[in-house]
């Protein structure tokens, strides 16, 4: 019998909890969708120096891959739940451009120089 891994979340400004489960369909990889680089950097020419190897034909390689498609579906559902926490707090209209331009630049500053947010607000 094959265990697959399974997460639940839970917050309590949710009803009832969300279950995130693998569909037998789904091919599972160790590199990630979430985990991965930004494409800021990608575009800037960077490289995944952490980039993880491909997983193994056994149980626990096969566990490895399962694992890591897990994270991404629970990435998602919570990049998701940000963003939509974001527009209910007032912070999704107005000066889109300048907002992402200012992101944009935090995420530059943070990579090239090691600024701390705090620094920069």
């Amino acid at each position: 019998m094959k265990l697959t891994p399974t997460a639940i979340y839970t917050a309590p400004d949710i009803d009832s909890p969300k279950h995130f489960h693998l569909s037998k369909n789904e091919d599972h990889s160790t590199n990630g969708k979430t985990t991965q680089i930004s494409d800021i950097v990608i575009k800037a020419g960077g490289e995944d120096r952490d980039k993880p190897s491909d997983h193994k034909d056994t149980p626990l390689g096969n566990l490895r891959a399962e694992l890591t498609t897990l994270q991404d579906h629970l990435n998602i559902f919570l990049t998701e739940r940000m963003k939509l926490e974001k527009l209910k707090n007032g912070g999704g209209g107005g000066g889109g451009d300048n907002n992402k331009s200012n992101e944009q630049d935090l995420e530059r500053r943070i990579l090239d120089e090691g600024v701390e947010e705090e620094e920069i607000e």
